[in-house]
């Protein structure tokens, strides 16, 4: 490992053989320490990854602020996380919900009013496998800090771990795939006039589909689908859940310009279909609203 760049004396940026950046903090590591030089292992004391939502500026300003035992938690909880919800959750998470945490902390022992966050209900709709280990980690948070934090915590909480999984840039590109997709799931209930069980396995399967739809349409990818014989026999035989499918793609069309294909949209048909199922609405022809 040798120095890329010093930022003081307890944080350098190093690379590794292989040309990789990371973030090295350690009391006197960067001590009259130069561009090339090899760096001195034993000072190391913690290893950051910089990434798209984490700079290594960034990082370097953060953990020489952040107090060492709000990182340590932060990296038990990100270590859980990864078993709890998949290999996505990467040391990458680590910085921002570090910088989260401890603000979190610092408002409860100040006794600052409780935030209220925006899309509480739709986090709960949308992510309940990480709510619900985001409210596992307010439990290992008071356990390690004897500080209780709200239970409105969790939300920001889950959507860093969901913010994982993309690797955006910072949460509030996650917050706006949020709106959307309970936006298009509205665009459901506005068709048939029905409600949906949020906590069924269609409506996990259909999240999970638009959240990769939503990261495809920003990085301006389009998937050419080969369409099934089952999804064209939709296009022919449903056209209410064709037609409501369609309609999600001309409002991602219209909002972002992205181009949803007919592929796409013969899927959505699918979901559309396994959510309406037993709604009690006929989908045959001339019943769209």
């Amino acid at each position: 490992m040798k120095v890329a760049k010093v930022f003081n004396n307890s944080v350098v940026l190093g690379t590794d053989e292989q040309g990789g950046e990371v973030v090295l903090f350690g009391r006197g590591v960067g001590f009259q320490a130069k561009r090339g030089d090899v760096v001195d292992e034993s000072l190391i004391e913690r290893r950051f990854v910089p990434g798209a939502n984490a700079s290594a500026e960034r990082i370097a300003a953060l953990v020489d602020e952040l107090p060492g035992e709000d990182i340590d938690l932060t990296e038990k909880i990100v270590a859980e996380g990864r078993v709890a919800l998949g290999d996505h959750v990467t040391d990458h998470v680590l910085v921002p919900l570090a910088d989260h945490i401890s603000f979190a902390l610092r408002r409860a022992r100040e006794g600052a009013p409780v935030i209220e966050y925006p899309l509480r209900y739709e986090v709960e709709s949308l992510y309940p496998e990480e709510l619900a280990f985001a409210r596992h980690a307010l439990h290992l948070i008071e356990e390690a800090s004897g500080v209780p934090l709200p239970d409105v915590e969790a939300v920001p909480l889950a959507l860093h771990f969901v913010n994982a999984q993309f690797g955006a840039r910072d949460i509030s590109t996650t917050m706006n795939m949020t709106t959307e997709l309970a936006h298009l799931l509205d665009i459901i209930r506005q068709e048939y006039s029905a409600d949906i069980d949020e906590d069924s396995t269609a409506v996990a399967r259909f999240v999970t589909h638009l959240r990769y739809l939503y990261v495809r349409g920003r990085s301006g990818i389009r998937r050419d689908l080969e369409t099934p014989p089952l999804a064209q026999a939709i296009k022919a035989t449903q056209p209410r859940e064709h037609a409501t499918a369609q309609r999600m793609a001309e409002y991602l069309a219209s909002r972002y310009g992205w181009d949803v294909g007919e592929g796409e949209v013969l899927y959505l048909s699918i979901h559309v279909m396994r959510l309406t199922a037993g709604l009690g609405v006929s989908t045959g022809p001339g019943d769209g609203s």
